[in-house]
């Protein structure tokens, strides 16, 4: 065979293997490597893979056939946050990810608001049989919820649906007492001092309370006992716990803003009305949530539907409601 001959079969054969190379990868790249990842959700709403495109999703679960491997995704629903999130779909299996939707709340005016919840009221009190003291409800006087071995002089008590903190001034003591377990636990009451009031969010895991000589609000992070102050400077009577633990807020503080919904809290009035948002405990974050100039005025008082979805208030001679859930 000559040399010439040869050539062209060498050359031949690169070429067939090139083409053949890259018929794998196309087949690989568009074809076999893939996988499902399926979004469970409230449709209609649209999942962009970043980079890789956007798809509609007019019904849940919405499956979408991907590549696999780590991706980010934005979705979106009219009316409601938008969702940055993450998720790793594997090579020819169903990735599922539940997402659920934050509404972008809104502020309407109505004609009525409903008369605040009654709160359950705590007192401490000796029993009898057992020479110790116990919390009890004062609508429930024969249910005992905690027992305290060492009788408590002075009592401040800020009870929620859920759990109850006493704190004892001169005996320099403090506990979180959860009510479904009936347990109680001794916390740290140094960073309580001067507490005038507070409220629990529904699952009794976060404090917001106001301190005499401090202008801005504090928390307590049930889970780590950790206490810290708030950039959030407004009266406790305008704030509300959300359904998912967020707090709601209207303060006469400015801003900065860090995105689309994300903001600093600024220590200076504003000069373009007042500043409606959430506070997120869970990430220590401040979202805006819209301007609403017809809301002249601070309200003197939250009301909260039992469920948290909806905020009503007074401003002035008109009455609002706060939306943050949809049905």
């Amino acid at each position: 065979m000559d040399i010439e001959k040869k050539r062209m079969i060498f050359f031949g054969s690169i070429l067939a293997i090139a083409i053949i190379g890259s018929l794998v990868l196309f087949f690989w790249g568009n074809v076999l490597n893939r996988g499902t990842l399926k979004i469970t959700g409230d449709a209609p709403f649209s999942v962009e893979i970043v980079g890789l495109g956007k798809e509609e999703c007019p019904a849940s679960p919405c499956s979408i056939k991907t590549k696999s491997g780590y991706h980010e995704l934005l979705i979106s629903k009219s009316g409601y946050q938008t969702i940055l999130t993450s998720s790793t779909v594997k090579l020819w299996r169903t990735t599922a990810l539940p997402i659920q939707f934050q509404i972008i709340p809104q502020v309407t005016e109505t004609d009525t608001i409903p008369d605040p919840d009654k709160k359950n009221e705590y007192e401490l009190v000796m029993d009898s049989k057992s020479g110790m003291q116990k919390l009890i409800r004062k609508d429930q006087i024969s249910t005992t919820l905690a027992y305290f071995p060492k009788p408590t002089t002075k009592a401040d008590i800020i009870g929620g649906k859920n759990t109850v903190l006493i704190i004892d001034s001169e005996a320099s003591t403090a506990y979180i007492v959860d009510l479904q377990a009936k347990s109680r636990t001794s916390i740290d009451p140094s960073d309580l001092a001067d507490m005038e009031n507070g409220s629990w969010s529904d699952d009794g895991k976060y404090l917001i309370f106001s301190k005499k000589n401090s202008p801005f609000l504090w928390l307590l992070d049930v889970s780590t006992q950790k206490i810290s102050s708030l950039t959030l400077a407004t009266n406790l009577k305008q704030t509300s716990w959300a359904y998912n633990d967020d707090l709601i807020f209207i303060t006469e503080q400015s801003y900065s803003s860090i995105n689309d919904l994300q903001i600093n809290l600024l220590d200076e009035k504003s000069t373009n009305g007042l500043t409606f948002g959430l506070y997120k405990p869970l990430t220590g974050s401040y979202q805006r949530f819209g301007d609403f100039p017809t809301v002249l005025s601070l309200p003197d008082e939250f009301i909260a539907t039992a469920n948290g979805d909806t905020v009503y208030f007074k401003s002035g001679k008109r009455n609002f409601r706060i939306i943050l859930r949809k049905f």
